[in-house]
């Protein structure tokens, strides 16, 4: 994978696309776009791309919000 784009599922790539909130989420496609590793992106920018996936995140374990388990493509995807 050259980015991180491409490394979160394209369920969620679709709903980010999608959002409502058109200038955040042209800033965080531009970021993913920008960045390699999912350790690159600020607490906002994963908040952001929870909010306009619809991921609860009261619900998201502490592990997945440091590495991003959850939104990222694994070998199984």
């Amino acid at each position: 994978m050259n980015n991180l784009l491409e490394s979160i599922k394209p369920k969620y790539i679709k709903l980010i696309k999608k959002s409502d909130y058109k200038f955040t989420s042209s800033r965080i496609i531009a970021k993913l776009e920008s960045s390699k590793w999912y350790g690159e992106l600020t607490i906002q920018e994963i908040r952001d791309i929870y909010d306009m996936c619809g991921i609860d995140a009261l619900r998201v374990s502490a592990w997945d919000y440091r590495f991003g388990d959850n939104i990222l493509i694994d070998g199984d995807d």
